[in-house]
């Protein structure tokens, strides 16, 4: 995959995931406005206890939530696959730094998210394409029969 290609693909990932988790954030106020009521917690001013109304319009909004959230697993696992091509893609490259970079940035991305958001940013913006390097594999010969 080119580098303009993986670039498009990361970025309607990311597209993809802000959608679902507007649409996640959405369901949940929805909930918290309108299927449930707030009660203050005896002894404790600045406490509530939420209780949902169990009814139609509450089922609905956490169907909303639900949705949103697939919606941003989706948008996640299209930016994983742009993130394994530009690993992929970085790998053809004479010097091997922008793949230390990617890989680095998305194996500390476990632990810190924005590390491998950084780290995509600084690939789609200044790596070079690596499919000018691309190398065709071998063909192979065909081997003359031994004589019987």
């Amino acid at each position: 995959m080119t580098k303009s290609g993986i670039t498009k693909t990361w970025i309607a990932g990311l597209a993809v995931f802000a959608a679902g988790i507007v649409v996640a954030i959405a369901g949940v106020l929805l909930m918290l406005g309108y299927a449930g009521t707030f009660t203050q917690v005896a002894g404790n001013p600045n406490q509530y206890d939420f209780t949902p109304n169990i009814n139609g319009f509450f089922w609905t909004t956490v169907t909303i939530i639900v949705t949103g959230g697939l919606i941003a697993l989706a948008g996640s696992i299209v930016q994983l696959a742009a993130w394994i091509a530009g690993l992929v893609n970085s790998y053809l490259l004479p010097d091997k730094t922008w793949f230390a970079v990617l890989l680095l940035g998305g194996i500390l991305s476990v632990f810190f998210a924005p590390i491998g958001f950084a780290a995509m940013i600084a690939y789609i913006v200044a790596a070079p394409d690596g499919a000018p390097y691309k190398t065709q594999a071998p063909v192979a010969q065909p081997r003359p029969l031994a004589p019987t």
